[in-house]
């Protein structure tokens, strides 16, 4: 197996266990049961994060940014695609799905409700597969991708090349929620994740 499958092997593990802890707060702020994919994990170029995060939309939808102040350093993305974002306003302020058409304040405060407990996620998966704890600091509205484009203008950030992509499914009954979340490591702490996820391919490579 070519080890960047073993690393989205390990990032899928780690991912797993996290979001089924999150799916029992989901459903307990949503309403009834969630289902969940198995979540998604790719590692990217710069230019090809950028790609994807214009084909999603991020002035149409829900986007949120982050300083990751512990453990790592970079940033983090959280993106909800415009109709995704519509469909948990819509569910958590008691509409029908569809008959949300646009964010207003009220919806964004609901989506950053979800959006809390994913980010909560994302950091113990992160916590899980560094050995350490990692945290981030209250975020930071993106209302377009210029704005994402500023912040890898950084001097951290000016030498990224590599971005890791979570890409998680939730359903309740026949409405589908889909989340993208973007860390965006410096180089020195793509270089840290990097060894700590090759030490547990070494591992699981022992144990077989």
């Amino acid at each position: 197996m070519k080890k960047s499958e073993w690393y989205k092997d390990i990032f899928r593990e780690a991912s797993n266990i996290a979001i089924s802890h999150a799916l029992t707060a989901l459903s307990q702020m949503i309403g009834g049961p969630i289902e969940m994919e198995p979540p998604e994990v790719e590692i990217v170029s710069r230019v090809e994060f950028l790609k994807r995060l214009a084909e999603r939309g991020v002035s149409n939808g829900f986007t949120v940014m982050f300083d990751i102040t512990e453990g790592l350093s970079g940033l983090t993305i959280l993106q909800f695609p415009k109709q995704s974002a519509l469909n948990i306003s819509a569910v958590l302020l008691g509409m029908e799905p569809g008959s949300v058409t646009e964010l207003d304040d009220m919806g964004k405060s609901a989506i950053m409700e979800v959006g809390n407990i994913l980010i909560s996620v994302y950091t113990d998966i992160l916590s899980n597969l560094m050995g350490e704890p990692v945290s981030l600091s209250p975020p930071k509205p993106a209302e377009s991708l210029y704005d994402i484009e500023k912040e890898l203008g950084r001097p951290d950030l000016r030498d990224v090349e590599s971005i890791i992509i979570f890409k998680s499914r939730f359903h309740k009954q026949d409405i589908g929620i889909e989340s993208y979340f973007y860390i965006v490591p410096t180089p020195e702490s793509f270089t840290k994740l990097v060894k700590k996820l090759e030490s547990q391919v070494i591992e699981e490579v022992e144990k077989q």
